[in-house]
This record gives C-alpha cells, structure tokens and sequence, in this order.
C-alpha cells in the first residue's frame, strides 16, 4: 500500500499504534497476531474503498473490524491489560478523520462495550476489586474522543470557509485545484480509472433576466441540494462556474458515471426547482485505470456536455460518443 493513500494523520496514528504494539507485555505469543490483522483489514479496507458504491461502509466495517481484532489481542492473552485496551483509541481518532460526530460516538459506545466484555471476560473479579484498571482507559477514550470533537468542528470551521462555495454549499475551484492532483496521484498508485461529471443549467440566463438573480440563486442552492442527494459519500462536487458543476467519481468507469448524471438529470427534471421547470445537461469521461488526467478528462466531459446542448439540452452524453471534431470544437 502506498503512503499517500492513506491521509497525514492516519498515518501517524498507524505508525504509533505499530511502535506501540510490542511494547505492551503480552504473556501469550498468539496475542499479537490480531494486531497485525487490525492494521491490515483497515488497510485493505481504505485501499479498496472506491471500488464499492457505499465506501463509506467498507471503511466503517476495516474500523470495526480492527477493534474486533485489538480487542481479540486482549482476550487471547487472558489477563488484565489497561496499556492494551487504551490502544483502540487508534480506530476512533481515525473514524474521526472520516465520519460525522454522530457516527464517531457510535463508534465510541462499541469500543467501550468491547472494553468492558475484554476486561471482565477473564478475572473480572481483579476489574471489581480495582476498578481502575478499567475507568482508566475509557476514560483515556473518552477524553480523546472529546478533544479530537472539538478540533475537528473549529478545523472544518476554518476550512469551510476556504474552500466551500458560499452560494450552494459545494466545494469550490480552490477545493477543486488540490483534490484533483491528489486524485491524479492516487489513480497512479491504484490502478483505478476516475470518471468526471460536467453539468450545466439549460437557459439558466433566461431564468436570471426574468425572475431576476435573487431567484437564480435559489435555483442554483435547489439544484445543489438535489445533487448531493444523489451521490455517493466519495463522489466530490464542485461548483466550478456561475451555472456549472463538475463531479468527480474515484474508482468509477465512464458508464458507471453516465448512470448516475443520467439520475441527476431525471431527478432535476422531475420536478420543479425553486418552482420554475429546471433541465441540466451532462457531459461525461473516463480515464483509462491508473492514467487519470484532470485537464483532459475535463476537456473532453466539457465536449460531450456541448454535444449534449447541441442535441437539445436536458442530455447527457459520454465523451467516447463524441467525435474528435466535436472534442477540438469545445476546445
């Protein structure tokens, strides 16, 4: 697995916790090798996140399973271990780094139950005698948990601000700039093809010069709510222009990115937004796995959402339908 496929932070903590682990006196030779597993089955886990339509899930369950196996590690060893049960901090500052506060705390409420069941599940009687040897880590977990609450809301706070579009509430083209180097890079080391989404509104200049810009920006906040309605927690969109988005889908090939602008469009004309009758047309591409290309896989999804305007709006067309000419045209 390469570095960079794993954020800074996450890092770190992984780095720590394999430092740690021989360091905590285990009796039983066996009880390391569920650590080894942990760090592995969350690896696995990040590394194939974007293979699947909920990746989301696939990290939740490479969490959970890790605390599963640091927890295993206690148990085999069959004794009380403080030292040892501190060390699922780990699985929960870094379910911090990717999951709402909501979820994090549901994490925090499985770990101590795990810690509970490890510690009295041997000589719980020692637990009882001297509670400490329980409180001690799960008050550890608690206060960790807290602090990392607490810098996560003022480091979101500081870059919302940065890099959100005040209008709609999507990423904006600073947002954009930096998350596709990183895509770049990340498509080089796994081998995965990254599809990209452009999206414009149909007659968005006739909806400003007669309902007037206060009721175009309603619009674009609707439009906005709509889409994030339809992605996948991994799929990135951006507001790159006035009236136009771009979405950019890691680990998905080019029909897999043409069904989902093919639901955004359906969704969008299905209904009123901002009670006006709303259409978008959609270009998209692909890269080839592991080649993925910012400007040119935006050049050519910009190209087949022009083919779709041509073709008369409220579309959505693939880049790999469109003709060389028509590539050079939008250019």
């Amino acid at each position: 697995m390469h570095a960079r496929i794993l954020p800074a932070h996450q890092r770190v903590l992984a780095l720590i916790a394999l430092l740690l682990a021989p360091t905590i006196p285990f009796d039983s030779m066996y009880a390391p090798i569920p650590l080894v597993f942990a760090v592995l089955g969350y690896a696995w886990a990040q590394h194939n996140a974007t293979r699947f339509e909920r990746p989301e899930l696939l990290i939740a369950g490479g969490l959970l399973f890790g605390q599963l196996m640091l927890v295993t590690a206690v148990v085999v060893d069959s004794r009380q271990h403080t030292v040892g049960l501190a060390i699922l901090v780990w699985p929960l500052v870094a379910a911090g780094g990717r999951f709402p506060s909501r979820v994090v705390w549901a994490f925090t409420a499985f770990t101590i139950a795990l810690m509970c069941f490890a510690s009295l599940a041997f000589e719980g009687a020692v637990v009882l005698h001297d509670p400490i040897l329980l409180t001690l880590p799960i008050a550890t977990v608690l206060a960790v948990v807290l602090m990392s609450a607490v810098i996560r809301e003022s480091d979101a706070q500081h870059r919302s601000a940065a890099i959100l579009d005040g209008l709609t509430g999507m990423l904006n083209r600073t947002a954009l700039a930096a998350r596709t180097h990183e895509i770049e890079h990340q498509s080089t080391v796994t081998g995965h093809p990254v599809a990209v989404v452009v999206a414009d509104v149909d007659h968005f200049k006739d909806v400003n010069d007669t309902h007037g810009h206060a009721t175009g920006d309603h619009v674009l906040r609707d439009l906005a709510y709509v889409m994030r309605k339809e992605l996948r927690a991994f799929d990135l969109a951006y507001r790159v222009g006035g009236e136009e988005f771009a979405i950019i889908m890691p680990g998905a090939d080019e029909p897999t990115a043409a069904a989902l602008a093919e639901r955004l469009r359906a969704a969008i004309a299905s209904e009123p937004i901002s009670g006006l009758p709303i259409t978008m047309s959609f270009g998209v591409s692909a890269s080839p796995p592991g080649a993925f290309d910012w400007d040119d896989a935006y050049l050519r999804a910009d190209a087949a959402l022009y083919r779709a305007k041509q073709d008369g709006r409220d579309a959505v067309r693939c880049a790999s339908h469109v003709a060389p000419v028509a590539l050079a045209a939008a250019a």
